[in-house]
């Protein structure tokens, strides 16, 4: 891009906390909407399902609370997840670029964009 514009203006995200920020109900729509065979929709939903999260300080531990967003970041399939979550994040021109990797994401802007 540089090699055709006087410049280009980079806006560099990091989505932080990205895996924890998943909703459940938004990416099983988006499953859906990719026509996965309905035994996968099925198994996937029944594993993001039924997860809690509690805290402990010294020896005193919370209530196990049901939570509906996350995906299991150690998990082999989170990656997959996060990335249909995020797979319809695009630029409103098509002179932009638009660059994903896991939760990183890059936007580059010629400067005839402005």
């Amino acid at each position: 891009m540089l090699e055709t514009n006087d410049f280009v203006r980079c806006l560099m995200i990091d989505f932080s906390k990205a895996f924890d920020t998943i909703d459940h109900v938004v990416l099983m729509s988006k499953l859906v909407q990719l026509e996965l065979p309905s035994f996968v929709i099925n198994w996937i939903c029944s594993f993001l399902t039924g997860r809690g999260q509690q805290c402990k300080v010294n020896d005193t531990v919370s209530i196990l609370v049901d939570i509906g967003l996350s995906i299991v970041h150690l998990s082999e399939i989170g990656p997959t997840l996060y990335i249909i979550m995020k797979s319809d994040l695009s630029t409103l021109s098509a002179l932009n670029d638009i660059f994903k990797y896991a939760d990183d994401t890059t936007l580059l802007v010629p400067h005839e964009n402005f």
